[in-house]
């Protein structure tokens, strides 16, 4: 009976110091896990990825690079030698496809600043392109809501010298830019 008695009287200290952890370890995961919906990881390359706790669609940087690219691509058409549109007639035309990448609100000012629609088609102003995202460069990833991110990215460039851009994405189906400031 006394042997019995030693091993009881380790068990119960050795259970209570597990019990106080396993407490801790559930208290601080529990506030881990509701203390935001979102966290931001830095990766080893810098570059900021939204992680969504609870399971919705999240803003890679892929994603970004390629709907960035891809709104540059369409803002700056392919022109002859008049600085005609080869592609489009109208601005109508082109801001159908902008809206592959983002809306026709978001594209509108950028469209009605750099073309002019004419009886004969659609003219490109020949002057230089909107500071822009720029890929290798580090940003920032704000949620804004459950569907929308805002990033931002200061920058510089001999050009346009300091800037500030924030785009935000949205989504619904997929991702889409669904506004664009400077600062």
């Amino acid at each position: 009976m006394g042997k019995h008695l030693v091993k009881v009287k380790w068990i119960i200290p050795i259970g209570l110091i597990a019990l106080f952890v396993l407490i801790g370890n559930l208290t601080i995961n529990k506030e881990t896990a509701f203390a935001s919906d979102h966290l931001q990881i830095e990766t080893s390359s810098s570059i900021k990825e939204v992680v969504n706790v609870q399971g919705e669609k999240e803003l890679t940087h892929e994603e970004i690079v390629a709907l960035t690219n891809r709104f540059m691509e369409i803002l700056v058409q392919d022109i002859d030698s008049n600085y005609k549109v080869i592609q489009f007639d109208t601005k109508e035309e082109l801001l159908n496809e902008f809206e592959k990448v983002t809306t026709k609100e978001t594209a509108i000012q950028l469209v009605d600043f750099y073309y002019t629609e004419k009886v004969d088609g659609l003219y490109l102003l020949p002057t230089e392109t909107p500071p822009w995202f720029l890929e290798e460069n580090d940003y920032d990833m704000i949620s804004m809501d459950a569907s929308t991110v805002k990033v931002v990215q200061d920058n510089y460039t001999e050009l346009d010298g300091d800037y500030q851009l924030e785009l935000d994405f949205t989504y619904e189906t997929d991702w889409k830019i669904t506004n664009i400031m400077y600062n």
